[in-house]
């Protein structure tokens, strides 16, 4: 089966330039302290928005974290972390489970069933950074383009609140492939929304370059775990430190 071609490297528009300013890093989450950061940070995020009830850890997370076809990813700006994310992979030959499948499960069954399908979940930003939301998601989700490449995926799947379905439609070429159901674990309703990732990778990758995964992302993330953006690439001599804290948004 023939893979998705790779965007070759463009300069960034001016205002691809504005939504993405320079010090970020992103990079899996491996050790103990990385996931303690992790389920506070979602814990603050999604608590400030009454999507989870208190609990005396402070902290969120479920049994998909451990499983083995999900990866976290943290994002660090200036070596602070300031968001996090979680991708998710099923296909025809490792067919495991998703978050998204028990509310969603009619509607990814219709995406083929030999269909490669990442799932997009647990998309929060730190609610006491000062980093302006959509920027940190455009940064996080640079991952799930990684996961998608590597996978040779058909789809992109995430399930978004009602109030986000223009945003995720405008900017990542998203259709709707739900209804509102209940997700579990969160208060809100949502919609699952798909990129198909064939289809529609290049038309995306030329009009927001950075997402694009180039042969020197593939390089870094497998030697080490780290997915970094054009100017830290440009810096080798950048420090990769480790975070002090992680806190929320989605």
């Amino acid at each position: 089966m023939m893979k998705t071609q790779r965007a070759p490297q463009m300069l960034h528009s001016p205002i691809e330039a504005a939504l993405h300013p320079r010090g970020f890093e992103m990079r899996r989450v491996a050790t103990r302290e990385d996931w303690s950061d992790v389920r506070s940070l979602r814990f603050d995020a999604l608590r400030e928005r009454c999507e989870i009830d208190e609990n005396p850890d402070a902290a969120y997370g479920d049994d998909y974290d451990t499983a083995l076809n999900s990866a976290t990813f943290v994002l660090l700006r200036n070596a602070r972390a300031v968001a996090t994310t979680r991708s998710s992979v099923s296909s025809a030959k490792r067919r495991w489970a998703l978050p998204a499948g028990d509310a969603y499960a009619a509607e990814i069954a219709a995406l083929g069933a030999d269909a490669t399908i990442v799932e997009a979940s647990l998309m929060v930003v730190d609610p006491a950074s000062q980093l302006e939301p959509k920027t940190a998601l455009f940064h996080l989700f640079k991952a799930h383009m990684l996961q998608c490449a590597a996978e040779n995926a058909d789809w992109l799947v995430v399930a978004v609140r009602d109030s986000q379905i223009g945003f995720y439609r405008r900017m990542f070429n998203m259709e709707i492939l739900s209804g509102a159901e209940k997700y579990a674990g969160l208060a809100s309703p949502r919609v699952l929304m798909g990129l198909e990732y064939r289809e529609q990778a290049a038309l995306l990758f030329k009009r927001m370059p950075m997402l694009a995964v180039t042969d020197a992302d593939e390089r870094d993330f497998a030697a080490s775990g780290v997915i970094t953006f054009p100017d830290a690439r440009r810096n080798p001599a950048s420090k990769r430190g480790s975070p002090p804290h992680l806190a929320a948004g989605d």
